[in-house]
């Protein structure tokens, strides 16, 4: 009985608007049967700082566990990682489309600066690279709550941080991961914080910061300000709000003038073979899911509302203002690989303007001759639990899943680092090869850029390039041929550069003449537990070449003649 009760509860929890309409039906129907009195938000008030507090520790809980973990939950992770660190050495960010290397990605600057000054900080590691989506997505929850509370302890504050908390989870593991979203996240809700608790003067100044920061993080960031910009213009004037705008368009340029690493020209070419990539519709079941939780606040004030009319007039600037994000968010999260990920920076303002137009009714009732008792309070019920549903059980399993998937981590952490070691004075670099559990070995790569090791070839890049319709450069042959990575590890038993697109068609990203040219210039010669290592030819011609190698501890193969 028990597992099948797990098992409805995972069930409704993908399908949360089948839950919304289940919930809503049996607590009309409970209503029916035991007349329920309308609690007092007094007593309730207990209930809502206990619960805050519980889920801000679990929120934390998990956070602090993957950030001591020993490998990535997310495919980009690896990259942005790597590059926050090498583009501190003059590395570029974004290369040429003929460049032999082929890394570059969509995500803008900010991404790569603010974790790089992590790692420059705190030194090169796996625990400095995740740090500061961490520290984002806990200071949006304090910032929410600074967004709503009037004082320490309000339970209405405590209401919303449960509420983004559950929001952020039902996305998934989305929220830790080392990508812009967390970091959009935080600068959602720092803008909500300033438009309606911070002055017009540093106020515009700070707006036009965290603008300029966020479309640094990707190029359409400035969606995730416009409820902040409707909030700030109605505190201080248009004309503020205008000028906040304006002064945002210079600071997006500083990057790309001050940091020698980040070409603005190379960058825009990038963009540009994006709009090749076109729109899909596979991932909109999921991405419309995650909007329709996001709106279940409103739904749940609309439904309490005694005065749904008056309700709408007063709050209709806000109402609005988040659509007016939300829809054109929703065509930008239809791009190939993009999804529900995009709205994630929605949570702030959604549940910063929800809670405060609760406040606002409720406040409302208490006035003599206001007072009403709620219309249809099972919807309100019913949004409530399907968004508790929806948090708890989604991540709940992501963060299982992120377990199940990182149960090697460590040992693959200390072969990388055993193999740098052993073959001290290569250069080395890590292969994609095979699916599932085999390309996720490969995510453990970070750990060579941070000894300075180069990058030559990321998938999700060469991915990218595909579905663009760019064939890899001739130069990323050339750098084969060369030997400008003298070693590489391949998951063990799997074909080198072996992989398949994520997108349509799926066909592989490194056709046949990629891999016979790897062939061609590499063999393998050693291994690992997890990995294949595969020696360039042409260190045998090189002077000192086998005393090299053979000092690495390789077998004899290494050194036989090419083919």
């Amino acid at each position: 009985m028990t597992r099948q009760l797990l098992d409805l509860g995972i069930a409704l929890s993908r399908q949360v608007g089948l839950a919304f309409v289940l919930f809503t039906l049996v607590f009309v129907f409970v209503r029916r049967l035991v007349p329920l009195s309308r609690p007092r938000f007094g007593t309730m008030a207990p209930v809502m700082l206990g619960s805050s507090l519980l889920m801000g520790l679990a929120f934390t809980a998990v956070g602090a566990w993957y950030l001591g973990t020993q490998g990535f939950a997310g495919e980009v992770e690896p990259l942005v990682s790597s590059l926050s660190w090498l583009w501190q050495d003059g590395v570029p960010l974004y290369h040429q489309l003929d460049a032999p290397s082929q890394y570059s990605v969509l995500y803008g600057p900010s991404v790569f600066l603010t974790n790089g000054l992590f790692l420059r900080i705190l030194g090169p590691s796996l625990m400095s690279a995740k740090l500061a989506s961490l520290l984002a997505a806990l200071a949006s929850l304090l910032l929410i709550h600074a967004s709503v509370a009037r004082r320490s302890g309000s339970p209405t504050g405590a209401a919303a941080v449960t509420l983004a908390i559950l929001l952020y989870w039902a996305h998934g593991f989305g929220i830790y991961l080392v990508r812009p979203d967390s970091l959009l996240v935080f600068a959602a809700a720092m803008g909500m914080y300033i438009a309606l608790r911070a002055g017009p003067g540093l106020g515009v100044l700070g707006l036009a910061v965290l603008m300029g920061f966020a479309v640094n993080l990707k190029v359409h960031g400035f969606l995730y300000f416009l409820p902040a910009l409707v909030q700030a213009a109605r505190r201080w004037g248009p004309r503020r709000v205008v000028l906040a705008a304006g002064m945002a368009c210079p600071l997006v340029l500083l990057p790309f003038l001050l940091v020698p690493a980040v070409s603005l020209g190379n960058y825009l070419v990038w963009l540009r073979e994006a709009t090749h990539h076109g729109l899909v519709t596979t991932d909109l079941p999921l991405t419309l899911r995650y909007a329709f939780l996001m709106l279940l606040p409103w739904i749940a004030l609309v439904a309490w509302s005694p005065r749904p009319l008056e309700l709408w007039l007063r709050e209709r600037a806000s109402i609005l203002s988040l659509l007016a994000a939300l829809l054109p968010t929703l065509v930008v999260a239809a791009k190939p690989g993009a999804g529900p990920v995009h709205l994630m920076p929605l949570v702030p303002p959604m549940v910063i303007l929800a809670a405060n137009a609760w406040r606002r009714e409720r406040e409302l009732n208490r006035r003599p001759g206001m007072a009403g008792a709620p219309r249809t309070g099972s919807v309100a019920v019913a949004a409530v639990l399907t968004l508790i549903l929806a948090g708890t059980v989604t991540g709940y399993r992501s963060t299982r899943l992120v377990a199940w998937e990182l149960g090697n981590a460590t040992d693959l952490a200390e072969e990388v680092r055993g193999v740098m070691d052993r073959y001290d004075g290569l250069t080395i670099a890590m292969a994609c090869g095979g699916e599932n559990a085999a390309f996720r070995e490969t995510w453990i790569r970070p750990l060579l850029a941070f000894a300075d090791q180069p990058v030559l070839i990321d998938p999700i890049s060469v991915m990218d390039r595909c579905l663009a319709g760019r064939p890899l450069s001739r130069r990323t042959y050339e750098a084969l041929q060369s030997g400008r990575v003298q070693l590489w590890l391949v998951p063990r038993g799997q074909e080198p550069f072996a992989k398949a697109n994520w997108y349509p068609p799926h066909e592989e990203i490194f056709p046949a003449s990629f891999r016979n040219t790897f062939r061609a210039n590499y063999r393998l010669a050693d291994n690992t537990e997890h990995f294949d290592l595969w020696f360039w030819n042409g260190l045998q011609e090189q002077a000192g070449g086998a005393a090299l190698v053979r000092a690495g501890g390789s077998t004899d193969g290494v050194m036989a003649p090419a083919d």
